[in-house]
């Protein structure tokens, strides 16, 4: 018999594994029962036995669905490039934007925010390469020294300055033959602003938005074959595009957002959820000037003003949330009543009702709704402005234009008491104010909240941030205020960072997420505070959703578990094995993220696995937790699978270099294999 450098037969190493057993549930002595998951009742049961399992947010944990980014780096989800695509409109420089790209394979396109410029960049490497893979490349690659990896298309949104003024008739050359060589195709996004040498114009074309008129109509199409608009619904809503009010929003001048938002009030008209003419002002408040006659109404008025900033900044929430945080704005806005004499606060005891206060500042009460918060449900009666973007345009100029005004927003959110979704919606909103800031300290109003000991105060931190770096300006500003944080040897702010990765950025960004988090667990020998490892666990959810994702993951697991067994890295990765090899990892219950087990990764990719499992059965605290996983496996594998555990462990084998704990692994398979019954040991 031919041994193995173990001292095992090849035969008898590759065996099924053992199962760990589990007790009888029936059995009784010493009145205990071993249960994985779900109650344990013992004895007779009579009547009905109702079972209350509580898996939603509690105080202060996160709740809602993950933001999916708007720019990525790495590959796009075929998925999400279909979505993008659904009711795509053909603007009139497509044709012109396409004869380059498949002549040159390099197109600049030049154009501007909100003007379906990444749309059409999407649709034009969509037909290139036949519906193959689109990768997002960072903005600040140089182009001048890339090289496509494989076919399909590239496409960066918005390129720095300094990288643009490398590109020269050259450089665009080569790029076009080595673009040529992968059959790969490249498309460039850049603002209008930035300069560009004459030489390379024949890569560049404009991009002239299409009709916002064409894009209502083509959502409202696209509704239809949705099935939410029948064809008679939508003969009437594209008739109406053409009446007076509608055709006015849609005049020339406007962005294609414009066409989305006439579709989608269209739809609500359509439904009989609205009348046209509440549609048609819908869309005719929500405009900036509407916000800054609307401040002018309630600027000399405590309370309105303090409700239209609450709603500014809350917009869909409850009216109780509304009422309450506006009552504890009102006391810091009239501290500033020494600045203006003439602002006065109502002596009117009761007050006005919640209706009349809503129509002094132009919003509205909409239709209950059942909601699940905190393990129960309850009524919402969210409160909005009658304008479509009105809280948008409101908040702005609260923000950016009134002096110190955003200072007491600011002050007044670090006191507020935790609601379900206010972090998200506050943290969006901040974050789509600030892209429109200006100044090298525009990050900075972000610090109390990252630096809070109030986990939902991160996350709103994390949430604005999310929004921040999807601008192709302030991106490398929010990249390097993350590494800063991520540094410190306070716990608040590298939980901010963790939680930032758990979110659209860590979707958008993973490799740097993950060079993040790796910093964030730098612990310089200290154990994992709780709350980093909470934070640095939702990161690693979100990324485990995209299964693009699941090899990084896999892969920085083994490198944290290779150091030193005192280091917070160290520490993590044991734990976070656990979890796979048991009920599944991340342990926290939020939503939009589901747990994945060691089963999980093996069906998707076994391969890379190996390193990963190899340094688990080496750590003495993980051997038997990664055997009864591996157990566990195999014991989930149907008879035509079974094959590929040997193939895991056959390829583990060639690769271990001498494993201790692959040593012992075999060599108890092989005396589960010696001691089973002769039938048993047959199969």
């Amino acid at each position: 018999m031919t041994e193995t450098g173990f001292g095992v037969a090849p035969d008898q190493a590759l065996q099924p594994l053992a199962v760990p057993a589990v007790g009888s549930p029936t059995t009784y002595d010493g009145n205990e029962q071993t249960v994985r998951n779900g109650p344990a009742v013992m004895g007779d049961v009579h009547g009905p036995v109702t079972n209350n399992n509580y898996y939603g947010p509690l105080d202060g944990e996160a709740e809602g669905t993950i933001a999916k980014p708007r720019f990525r780096e790495g590959p796009y989800p075929p998925e999400e490039v279909v979505d993008r695509l659904r009711d795509f409109v053909e603007p009139p420089s497509y044709t012109l934007c396409e004869e380059i790209l498949r002549g040159r394979r390099a197109l600049l396109l030049r154009g501007e925010s909100g003007s379906g410029t990444s749309t059409a960049a999407f649709a034009l490497l969509r037909d290139a390469t036949r519906n193959g893979r689109i990768v997002g490349l960072d903005s600040s690659t140089d182009l001048t020294g890339w090289t496509p990896s494989s076919a399909g298309g590239y496409v960066v949104h918005g390129i720095v300055p300094e990288v643009g003024e490398r590109l020269d008739e050259v450089a665009l050359n080569q790029l076009t033959d080595q673009l040529g060589d992968k059959d790969a195709y490249l498309v460039v996004i850049i603002e209008r602003t930035i300069a560009l040498p004459r030489a390379i114009a024949p890569w560049c074309r404009p991009h002239i938005a299409p009709s916002p008129r064409d894009v209502a109509e083509a959502r409202l199409k696209g509704m239809a074959d949705a099935g939410t608009l029948s064809p008679e619904q939508l003969r009437g809503a594209v008739s109406s595009l053409d009446s007076p009010a509608f055709k006015e929003y849609l005049a020339a001048g406007r962005s294609p957002v414009a066409g989305v938002d006439v579709a989608e009030e269209l739809r609500e008209v359509a439904t009989n959820r609205r009348t046209p003419g509440a549609a048609a002002d819908n869309l005719r408040i929500g405009t900036a000037e509407e916000a800054g006659t609307l401040l002018t109404a309630v600027c000399r008025n405590v309370d309105d003003l303090a409700l239209t900033a609450t709603i500014a900044l809350l917009e869909e929430q409850d009216r109780s949330v509304v009422e309450r945080f506006a009552a504890r704005l009102r006391p810091l806005l009239a501290a500033r009543l020494t600045q203006s004499p003439t602002a006065k606060v109502s002596d009117d005891l009761l007050g006005r009702d919640i209706g009349e206060r809503l129509a002094t500042v132009r919003a509205r009460l909409l239709p209950r709704t059942a909601e699940m918060s905190r393990g129960h449900r309850y009524w919402n009666e969210p409160v909005v402005f009658r304008g479509k973007h009105l809280a948008e345009q409101v908040l702005r100029r609260l923000w950016l234009d009134y002096e110190g005004l955003s200072a007491v927003l600011v002050d007044w959110m670090k006191a507020l008491p935790y609601e379900p979704g206010v972090d998200r919606a506050a943290g969006r909103r901040i974050g789509q104010v600030l892209c429109l800031a200006s100044g090298s300290d525009v990050l900075r109003q972000l610090d109390g909240f990252a630096e809070s000991p109030r986990s939902w105060q991160r996350r709103l931190a994390a949430h604005a941030l999310g929004e921040v770096v999807q601008d192709t300006v302030l991106s490398a500003a929010v990249r390097a205020q993350l590494r800063q944080w991520s540094r410190l040897k306070k716990t608040e702010p590298r939980c901010t960072v963790a939680e930032t990765c758990a979110g659209s950025l860590g979707l958008a960004l993973p490799e740097f997420a993950l060079s993040l988090l790796n910093t964030v667990l730098d612990g310089k020998g200290t154990p994992v505070e709780e709350e980093v490892h909470k934070a640095v666990s939702a990161a690693l959810g979100v990324l485990l959703t995209e299964d693009t994702n699941r090899e990084r993951i896999v892969r920085q697991l083994t490198t944290w578990l290779a150091e030193p067994p005192s280091t917070a890295r160290h520490t993590y990765a044991v734990r976070a094995l656990q979890g796979l090899c048991d009920a599944g990892f991340p342990a926290i219950k939020r939503a939009g993220i589901r747990r994945t087990t060691l089963a999980d990764l093996f069906a998707d990719s076994w391969e890379s696995l190996v390193p990963l499992v190899l340094a688990a059965l080496d750590d003495d605290q993980l051997h038997d937790t990664m055997t009864n996983g591996l157990a566990a496996v195999e014991a989930s594998l149907g008879p035509d699978d079974r094959p590929r555990m040997e193939d895991f462990l056959g390829v583990m084998l060639r690769a271990s270099g001498g494993s201790r704990g692959l040593r012992r692994l075999l060599f108890a398979r092989l005396r589960d294999r010696s001691a089973a019954p002769a039938g048993e040991s047959a199969r």
